[in-house]
């Protein structure tokens, strides 16, 4: 320690400091007998003689050395592919480092033990588990340069694999402490073939040609000749052969065809396995199209006209997909405009208005069956005032139903949906109840049920005729109810749902939007997009989201944005971890979604697809950082040039005493003390 003056000391300071000297001894001897007085003079003293010293600026230079002792870093990987290696084993790997470790604390070598895959975790000993997701070595050399300072140096045990994240080679050349690599595993690299995606609309009209774009990705050494099918059920829609040509090398293959049937069709891509395929799980993918129709020829068989019957033909014609024929009864025999138009016309969905009123023939029930068949169209009973369970004798095995015999009279009775409640009490009110039903069989679901536990609104599907009865003539009570409410009510919920199942539309936004497959890798990149092909206009400032669910935990939430050049929705996330998960999307988390669906998380595939050394990419490692490369049969070589380290620091630090707070504190604290002094004995 040393001390100090900036300012120099002048003669003139020295005659001040002699004066002030002797008048202070002057004075302590004339009062001799006052000591509480001799102690006013001390401080006072002090205190003065404190000030003219700081008036000098005086410094306090403290300096010394000491020695600090440097640790070893050792970056441990933990990633899925270390667990695939067959040699060593992932249990060899784990008792090795456990025994490297050993050796350096045998050589009282200080070091910090960390392992690493997707993120990196110190550890107080080695727990290689092969649980990670990815292999992250961009992570390990920010590591390293936050920590740079405090390290003897580096040593990392990998197979050098970058499955996620930058190249580090540029960050591990810019290092001043040398990192060495032991290589885990062989150069031989395992054999895959996947499906990486599978790209096809969401929506697609009856007759227009849908193209499918497949990606399949190859690992290893492969040079076989693969076949490409795609499948409908069991119907081959076609297949191609391809040559692969492995070493993570993609080729894309096209297959268009022409969707026959309308509504949700399933599909499925499936490619041929290689020999020694470690996987094959991802050789197939399914998929699924929503087949609609541009336009919809719906027939109205209305009985007797009457107040369902208007709000029936004003409702279908709002819909510009829908084109309505309406056929009346005037007797028996006789509809307006001819029944023959009707017979000859295919449609895709027949309503029933209050129809028919009285049994009709076996001959018109046998004819009127076969259409249904032929058409294969969709039947819609609506009761009507006139209706009754005697006027539907002979036509219920066409909605899959049975009558019920009752003497329950015709009145109002409350209702509610039988499951999800799709609006609130106060918006359904009481309705007739005039025909008694159920459902023929376990095929058959109610949607609606009256107070007295009678069915009110039944749907039916035999194979791909679908049915649907709405067992109350006050349909129209619903409507006007709803027109005063100014808002969605019950009959529009009704209405929609009716049409759309019937109809195979599935709903307005259903399937519209797509995951590019049904089955991921843990740590796959999942891709959605979705168009919305009837929409005139889409305004890329909406916003899609996108929630995933772990049973009903929700564990992550995306937006999907609008791709101007793309005219789609396009969005993704990181595949979590292996499971069976649902999502759901809605244009506001506070709204229902408008759709919904399941996908499936394998162990990661990402890791596996890429089992071997990359000897060269940790060789450069080490050499870029003046470190060294070994195999992990001779990584024990590495401990001869490991030795116990440490810097010594040479640490100065200067104290200007005019800016302590610490004596400015002690000066207030005396002239405090003097005052409360000179107070008690009244010397103010």
């Amino acid at each position: 320690m040393q001390f100090s003056f900036l300012h120099e000391v002048d003669i003139t300071l020295w005659v001040l400091l002699a004066i002030s000297t002797g008048l202070v001894f002057f004075l302590h001897k004339i009062i001799a007998d006052e000591k509480w007085y001799q102690v006013l003079l001390i401080i006072r003293s002090v205190v003065l003689l404190t000030f003219i010293i700081l008036l000098l600026n005086p410094i306090v230079n403290l300096s010394g050395e000491s020695e600090k002792k440097l640790n070893w870093a050792i970056f441990v990987d933990n990633s899925a592919s270390i667990k695939y290696h067959q040699t060593p084993s992932i249990h060899a790997i784990q008792s090795g480092i456990q025994t490297f470790v050993n050796h350096l604390s045998e050589k009282n070598i200080s070091y910090d033990l960390y392992q690493f895959s997707d993120t990196i975790q110190k550890v107080k000993r080695p727990n290689i588990d092969g649980n990670g997701v990815t292999t992250n070595l961009g992570m390990v050399s920010e590591k390293i340069k936050q920590i740079e300072s405090e390290l003897a140096g580096v040593v990392i045990f990998s197979d050098g694999l970058i499955t996620e994240g930058k190249n580090p080679i540029k960050d591990f050349q810019q290092l001043d402490v040398p990192v060495n690599t032991v290589g885990i595993g062989t150069g031989i690299e395992l054999v895959d073939v996947a499906i990486q995606s599978v790209d096809v609309p969401t929506v697609v009209l009856k007759g227009d040609g849908v193209n499918v774009n497949v990606t399949v990705q190859s690992m290893g050494k492969v040079s076989d000749r693969l076949s490409v099918s795609l499948y409908t059920n069991r119907e081959l829609l076609g297949s191609k052969h391809i040559r692969l040509s492995g070493l993570g090398s993609k080729k894309e293959i096209n297959f268009r065809f022409r969707p026959k049937d309308i509504g949700k069709q399933n599909y499925e891509v499936r490619i041929s396995s290689v020999e020694d395929e470690i996987n094959i799980q991802n050789n197939r993918q399914q998929f699924n199209i929503l087949v609609l129709k541009d336009r919809y020829k719906v027939a109205l068989l209305t009985g007797s006209p009457n107040k369902n019957t208007a709000v029936l033909k004003r409702v279908l014609k709002q819909n510009p997909r829908i084109q309505i024929d309406h056929f009346i009864r005037k007797n028996e025999t006789l509809f307006r405009p001819a029944i023959k138009t009707f017979w000859e016309t295919p449609y895709e969905l027949i309503i029933f208005d209050n129809y028919p009123i009285k049994p009709l023939s076996s001959n018109f029930v046998r004819i009127l069956g076969k259409k249904v068949l032929s058409n294969q169209a969709a039947v819609f009973l609506i009761s009507g005032p006139n209706q009754s369970n005697a006027s539907l004798k002979g036509i219920t095995s066409i909605f899959g139903i049975t009558v019920q015999d009752t003497t329950v009279e015709k009145k109002s009775v409350f209702w509610d949906y039988s499951g999800e409640k799709l609006v609130h009490e106060s918006e359904s009110p009481p309705l007739i109840h005039n025909i008694y039903i159920k459902g023929r069989s376990n095929s058959s679901d109610t949607l609606a049920i009256t107070e007295d536990d009678w069915p009110l609104w039944l749907r039916h599907q035999q194979r791909n005729i679908r049915s649907m009865v709405w067992t109350s003539p006050g349909l129209n009570t619903l409507y006007y109810y709803e027109q005063k409410l100014s808002q969605v009510g019950a009959f529009s919920t009704i209405w929609k749902t009716s049409i759309s199942w019937l109809l195979k539309t599935g709903g307005e936004h259903e399937n519209y939007f797509r995951l590019n497959k049904n089955r991921f890798q843990q740590g796959e990149m999942v891709h959605i997009a979705g168009n919305q092909p009837f929409e005139k206009q889409v305004s890329e400032n909406n916003n899609v989201i996108i929630s995933v669910y772990d049973n009903d935990n929700e564990i992550l939430t995306r937006d999907i944005l609008f791709n101007i050049e793309e005219q789609r929705w396009m969005g993704g996330f990181r595949a979590p971890s292996p499971g069976e998960y649902n999502y759901s999307i809605h244009f506001d988390p506070n709204l229902d979604p408008i759709q919904t669906g399941t996908f499936q998380i394998l162990e990661s595939q990402i890791e596996l697809n890429q089992v071997y050394l990359n000897k060269k990419f940790l060789t450069m490692i080490s050499n870029e950082s003046k470190g060294q490369f070994n195999h992990w049969d001779v990584r024990d070589s590495l401990l001869v040039n490991m030795h116990p380290k440490v810097r010594r620091e040479f640490k100065a630090n200067i104290i200007k005493l005019n800016q302590s707070k610490f004596l400015i504190f002690i000066m207030i604290l005396l002239l405090c003390i003097e005052w409360i002094i000179r107070r008690r004995r009244g010397l103010y």
